[in-house]
């Protein structure tokens, strides 16, 4: 958790969108808005495609790439 709390920091930036694809690299993903991703990669198990993800909540993880089917997110770029 600490690598993570590092990133926190704001050494590595974010994007900010709407829909579409971003492969960037990202640690965390907050939602602004309720968002469904039709296409999320990385390492974790399961699946978060179909599922809508209230707004304010962020999920932590390695995030290859994603594509938010609906919703607006900031995705926080990993370093």
């Amino acid at each position: 958790m600490s690598r993570a709390l590092d990133k926190f920091q704001g050494q590595y930036g974010f994007s900010v969108g709407t829909t579409g694809t971003v492969a960037a690299g990202y640690w965390a993903i907050q939602m602004l808005s309720d968002t469904t991703f039709s296409a999320i990669a990385g390492r974790f198990d399961g699946t978060l495609t179909g599922i809508t993800i209230g707004s304010g909540n962020i999920i932590y993880g390695e995030f290859n790439s994603y594509t938010a089917g609906t919703g607006k997110v900031i995705g926080y770029i990993a370093g």
